[in-house]
Parts: C-alpha cells; structure tokens; sequence
C-alpha cells in the first residue's frame, strides 16, 4: 500500500499521503486523481482550524469529542488529537477503502490508538448514528470537496447543545455569482457578482447554516469565518431550543447593491418586502442579493483567542495569523466592505494606497479597518461617494 504513499508531516503529525509527484498534469498537481484524498495546499485551512478549536476549548469547554466525517487522509482529525489541549477524542470516517485503511495506518503512525476512532460509513449515516442523546459530538469539521449542504442537516443535528460546526465551501462560482442558478439551487439564495462577493458568499454560507438549524428549532452564532484562496471557512457555535433558533432567523435579512454609485446595505427580511429597492442615494433601481446572514460574522473574543493560540503555534503557516490578525480588527466594524479599485472605477479618481485611505479615514471619525477578504479592500460607514471625494483629496496632496 505504500508504494503509491510517502510520509509527509504538518503540525505535530507525521502522516502517509499520496505521492502528488504521480498526479503531476502540464498544469500542475491535480490532487483529486490520487485514491486518497490530500490537497497541501488546504494546509492554511487546517492551521486556522487547529487554533479555531483551541480557541473552543479554552472558552467553552474542555475533553471534547471531535467528528471528522470525511477524513481522507485523517491529517485534519489527527492534528486536533495531537495539538489541541482539550480534545480527547477525535472520529476519522470514510466511506473509501482505501481512506479507511490509510487512516489507521496514520493512526498508528502517531501512536493515537486510545484516542482516535475509526470507522468506514457513508458521512450521513455516521453523522445520523450520533444524532441522539449522549451520542452527539462537541465538534463537526464538514471539509468535502465542493459544497457542504449536503451534510449540514445531519452534522447540526449531531451536535450537542454548546457544540461547534465548522464548514467549508469550495464551491466559490456559485457563492460569488459566477454560476447564478447554481447558488439558488444549493443554498436557496441569490448572490451578487460584485466586488465584494466574498463577504456575500460567506454571509450567504452563515444563512444557509442558519436557516438549516432553525428547522430543529437550533439557532448559530458565528464564532469564526474567513475567505482564503479557493474557500470560504466558517465555524459557528450551535444553540439548542426555539428562543434561540429565532434570534438566528432574526439576524438573516438581504444585501441591497447600487451599481451606478456604488450604495449597499444590509437589510431585514420585513424592510426588502416593503421597499421601493431604489437607492437612498442616487435612486436608481437597487439589486438584491440573499436571504443571507446580517449579523456579525466573526465573535471578538473567539477570534482573539484564535489569534493568540495561533501565534502560540508558532510552527504554523505566517499568512494564518496575518488573516486571523484582520479579522479581529473587522469584528464589529461595518459591513460589506470597499475596495480601492471599486472607488477609483465608480468615480474616476485616482486609485489610492489602501492603508494610507483608511488612516485618513479614521483621522476624520470614520469607523474603518482594512479587512482580510481583498488586499484592496476595507470597511468604513462611509458611502462610496464621500470616500470618492477624500481619494480625491488625498492625490492633490
């Protein structure tokens, strides 16, 4: 079995995964022709994962039992057991043969035979089996190869009351509204294809997680989200019982878009069904983009505590901390943010330096921070046409 395998390390762990060199294309390495699933370049994605949970554990609770219901490798759930003070027991599953034999392998290879169960079934059923009583998980890490909605129903409702979900999409095109129709089809939501969609197709993610809990009479609270590269990673904290299930219903709601000057809003669900979707501030027509999630999309002390345990670990990948570092700065500032390039092209000025823009604007009482979704871009509760006119000014200095 290992001829097609090399030993490979993150974190703490030292793990066989397919040799990438095999499934090398003129292009590159296509990591989905290997038998066993194993991209490196998710290796940020696990970074933050590993600080996200010990962040869980030093505020919520302690000797946590961690699903990972789509393993592959096992190199995500293996890194929790071995570097996260907290977790004592983490379940690896894949429906795959060859996974699940890989998986034990790993298993042994790290010497967390007391601590790791494995098992070979479908994620659902897994994920169903435990989806009563003193069975559920603290944590579900839904990681798959495009979309999540597929397993949300189940991971949610593996969940124990206090629990945390943590879910990736890859599937950006229709989140970002590249691929219209696709996004209705999987999330029930219309996005935007706009500057800012990243910070859409995460809202509209946290939407999708919120109305799926609410059907149990479950609300979220988002505890951690963020763009990188190919994804969108979000981790919210799941709460038992209807009073809690409507203030998460409370918090969806509707972006309004102006193309011609550049005006967005977050909306409740009351306001777009009532509205003219004119805008305020030129009064063209408005386009809208949801249901999706209003409220805020990271929790301050979370995301400090993940940020703090992330520079602990110091073994981690630099860019991790840079973004966990930004999205401190963005909890509770506006939302959906601006960039640079957006203004200069709405309002014919000159492109300004970022940093330099948004020192300026909180030199002048805004309430602004750059933001990790777009290295151009920033937030401020300032409408695109006064940071038009303090662009301008800056280049006449």
């Amino acid at each position: 079995m290992k001829s097609k395998y090399k030993l490979l390390s993150e974190g703490k762990v030292r793990f066989w995964g397919p040799d990438l060199e095999l499934y090398r294309t003129p292009s590159g390495v296509e990591p989905s022709w290997a038998p066993v699933f194993y991209n490196p370049a998710m290796k940020l994605n696990r970074d933050i994962s590993v600080a996200a949970l010990q962040a869980y554990c030093d505020l919520y609770r302690r000797g946590v039992a961690v699903c990972e219901p789509l393993s592959a490798t096992g190199v995500r759930g293996l890194r929790y057991a071995a570097g996260v003070d907290g977790v004592d027991t983490v379940y690896l599953n894949d429906l795959n043969e060859e996974a699940y034999r890989l998986i034990k392998l790993n298993v042994e290879a790290n010497g967390l035979e007391e601590r790791a169960r494995v098992s070979k079934l479908d994620a659902n059923v897994l994920l169903a089996i435990h989806a009563r009583g003193g069975a559920r998980f603290d944590v579900v890490d839904i990681d798959p190869f495009g979309s999540p909605v597929p397993f949300l129903d189940n991971a949610i409702r593996a969940l124990k009351h206090g629990g945390m979900l943590c879910a990736t999409a890859t599937d950006l095109a229709p989140l970002f509204g590249v691929h219209k129709r696709a996004c209705i089809r999987k999330y029930g939501a219309i996005p935007l294809r706009v500057r800012f969609s990243r910070e859409i197709g995460t809202r509209i993610l946290l939407g999708y997680i919120a109305r799926t809990a609410a059907k149990y009479s479950i609300g979220v609270l988002p505890l951690l989200s963020f763009y990188a590269r190919h994804y969108i990673r979000a981790a919210v904290l799941v709460l038992k019982g209807r009073k809690h299930a409507d203030l998460s219903i409370d918090k969806l709601g509707y972006v309004l878009y102006c193309r011609k000057c550049g005006y967005r809003r977050l909306v409740e669900f009351s306001e777009v069904l009532s509205a003219e979707l004119n805008c305020e501030s030129c009064g063209a027509r408005v386009e809208v983009a949801g249901p999706l999630w209003i409220g805020e999309i990271a929790e301050r002390e979370f995301a400090e505590r993940a940020y703090e345990a992330y520079k602990r670990l110091g073994y981690l990948d630099p860019r991790g901390e840079r973004i966990l570092e930004l999205v401190v700065q963005e909890c509770g500032k506006p939302p959906l943010y601006y960039s640079t390039e957006e203004i200069a092209v709405l309002y014919r000025v000159e492109e300004p330096p970022v940093r330099e823009l948004v020192d300026v604007l909180a030199r002048l009482g805004y309430d602004c921070s750059l933001t990790h979704f777009d290295p151009k871009g920033f937030r401020a509760d300032a409408t695109a046409r006064e940071i038009a006119k303090i662009a301008e000014g800056l280049r006449r200095l």
